[in-house]
């Protein structure tokens, strides 16, 4: 069992601009998770339209491989199969995608092994139209200790007013769920089976998050991702 805390940034794409130079904003959340299996889903956030930016976080048990399974409409994998813990042995990875008219309402991915999954979708409006992160991507702020009760999220530096500091955190055990969120910071999802919990702030000025802290019901294997949304 152990700890890591990995910053995640940096993928871009071109898309059309927001209408009318409005704000980033989280438009909603979904989540899923299974004791057992290869096949990982969760349904597109309510309200999720064309336009908008989802970012998918999976998370197995085991070390092993997550890939995209949606065929033409495939999701980019910016974190892939993140797997710092070999004691503990847990993989993660971060997928995102700018939604397109007639994309499915239903997310897929497989994992490499059978074994304990979850898998939380959050879908932002009015995102940048080239750059979907606002940091460039770097591990620099990881940590691996023998095992801990918290998922410590690294501080990154935005640059841009308004984007969305995501704090997600991640537990090995199907039964020990982590249990809070950083102060300001807004709940989104928390998953069972194989843990997840992700919360939102909007950093305004652009500046330091500051390192942020979720607490588990017990000592385990935990990830802790610090994702930052580039506001336009």
């Amino acid at each position: 069992m152990g700890v890591a805390c990995v910053q995640v940034f940096g993928s871009e794409g071109d898309f059309a601009p927001a209408a009318g130079g409005a704000s980033l904003a989280v438009r909603a959340s979904s989540s899923n998770s299974a004791a057992s299996g290869t096949a990982l889903s969760v349904s597109a956030p309510s309200g999720t339209a064309t336009g908008d930016l989802v970012i998918v976080i999976c998370h197995i048990n085991g070390q092993t491989t997550i890939v995209d399974n949606n065929g033409g409409t495939s999701f980019t994998e910016d974190l892939n199969d993140f797997q710092p813990n070999t004691t503990s042995g847990m993989t993660c990875s971060i997928f995102s995608r700018r939604i397109l008219a007639g994309d499915p309402s239903t997310y897929n991915f497989t994992g490499g092994v059978s074994a304990r999954w979850a898998v939380v979708a959050v879908a932002f409006s009015n995102p940048d139209p080239s750059v979907i992160y606002d940091v460039s991507t770097g591990t620099a702020n990881t940590d691996n200790p023998p095992s801990d009760t918290v998922a410590t999220i690294p501080s990154v530096t935005t640059v841009t007013d308004k984007s969305i500091h995501l704090a997600v955190g991640l537990a090995d055990g199907a039964g020990t769920p982590l249990t809070s969120d950083p102060a300001g910071y807004t709940a989104l999802q928390s998953t069972s089976n194989q843990g997840i919990r992700a919360a939102w702030k909007q950093i305004t000025p652009a500046g330091s998050t500051g390192v942020q802290t979720m607490s588990c019901t017990a000592n385990d294997g935990v990830i802790g991702l610090s994702i930052a949304i580039k506001s336009p």
